[in-house]
């Protein structure tokens, strides 16, 4: 193949994944203009386990602990049970503190998947049970959280996500990006689909589902995003994932680079992962049983990493073009034409999530202006994982602080 034939390839290329785009963009178009479906109260109420997965945090333990306890739902109906996953801090003595139920868990784990599995067992041999919340060790949910989900869930959802939003929105441009992210996902992605009867996306915490949806095997999941192949098995199974807005909670995001970088390579390592196992079962059940939702439901897994591969065929077709001695007018417009795609779809998504959000936390617009970075490292993760993926599951540390802006 000669040089300038790989060139042309690669522009192509550039050009189909960038249609991928249009896609997303019908969804929030159309989800934006159909009417949410609003779920009555429930009269029954449903009874919880809320399992908060901890490692070593003895620091912010008491914060999902206390907040769940002040909520308006009837204490009798939920019961808070910390996950103590092989601690070697005072994190199972001050949740207990706290007025949690305590399991310690003493054998390895290889992540938050394991954790969730082993002790989802244990709520199902406990008995007692209709369904199961999962938080994270630094979550606080609003006082209304369970009767939101509980409601939905009564009306007929089986799995369920809620608002998720920052309590450290403003402490510097990291955590602002991460902000913006969960905007995005809560308002383009989550809210729009559930609009249209497609499925949300389960985000890692914050989310319930019933004990029924449930196969004979449990929890089982084997990949670096358990939420993510949850959802994506929920799909295959025929059930979706429907965000609750009502259901907001808050955690803290990560402030530096380096815990930045682990938690995006541990994320896009769990993406090729969910791929590559769940591809056929997903195109089994595409084939016996075609349907919108479960079509999109594995698209936007596929839009997210396509992002990374519009930028590294653009960047590999103008060094081409360079070697070759084509990079004309025309080149250097097509590289620069992507690169500022990229970069006004990240200001433009950004700007729509901040501007359709009812949160009170918002980021600076230092962050908003800068967000494209945050793709940018994203895709580049993306790009990192397929050659080096992350080969073990490393918790991102919390500081037990809550910023008040």
């Amino acid at each position: 193949m000669s040089n300038p034939t790989l060139a042309l390839l690669l522009d192509l290329a550039c050009c189909v994944l960038s249609c991928v785009f249009l896609w997303s963009t019908l969804i929030v178009l159309f989800g934006l203009v159909k009417r949410p479906r609003r779920h009555p109260a429930a009269t029954k109420k449903l009874r919880f386990a809320v399992l908060i997965c901890a490692r070593n945090e003895e620091s912010v333990i008491r914060m999902p602990v206390k907040s769940i306890a002040m909520g308006k739902y009837p204490a009798d109906c939920r019961e808070v049970i910390v996950l103590a996953d092989n601690c070697t801090d005072r994190t199972a003595e001050r949740a207990w503190a706290a007025g949690a139920t305590v399991w310690e868990k003493k054998t390895p784990s290889s992540g938050k998947g394991d954790v969730l599995a082993w002790g989802i067992e244990r709520v199902r041999a406990h008995g007692g049970f209709d369904a199961v919340a999962v938080f994270d060790a630094d979550n606080i949910a609003s006082d209304n959280w369970f009767d939101a989900v509980n409601d939905a869930l009564q009306d007929g959802e089986s799995v369920v996500t809620g608002c998720r939003h920052s309590s450290n929105a403003r402490a510097n441009v990291i955590s602002g990006w991460y902000t913006v992210y969960w905007d995005i996902m809560n308002e383009l992605s989550n809210r729009v689909r559930t609009n249209l009867g497609l499925s949300g996306k389960l985000t890692g915490t914050g989310f319930a589902f019933l004990l029924s949806a449930l196969g004979p095997d449990g929890w089982s999941t084997k990949t670096m995003v358990e939420d993510v192949e949850f959802t994506v098995q929920s799909n295959i199974a025929g059930r979706r994932v429907a965000y609750v807005p009502e259901a907001d909670y808050a955690d803290e995001q990560p402030v530096t680079a380096v815990y930045m970088w682990r938690q995006l390579r541990r994320w896009a390592t769990g993406g090729w992962q969910v791929a590559r196992f769940y591809m056929l079962p997903w195109l089994s059940g595409l084939l016996r049983r075609p349907s919108l939702r479960l079509f999109d439901s594995y698209f936007a897994i596929l839009t997210g990493m396509s992002v990374a591969f519009v930028l590294l065929f653009d960047i590999a077709a103008f060094v081409v073009k360079l070697c070759i001695g084509g990079a004309g007018v025309g080149a250097y417009s097509f590289f620069f034409g992507v690169i500022g795609f990229v970069f006004l779809m990240g200001w433009f998504t950004a700007l729509a999530a901040i501007g359709l959000s009812h949160k009170k936390r918002r980021p600076r617009w230092t962050a908003v202006l800068t967000f494209p970075i945050f793709s940018l490292i994203l895709s580049g993760a993306v790009l990192y994982t397929l050659v080096l993926p992350t080969r073990r599951w490393k918790p991102i540390p919390h500081s037990g602080e809550t910023f008040n802006d």
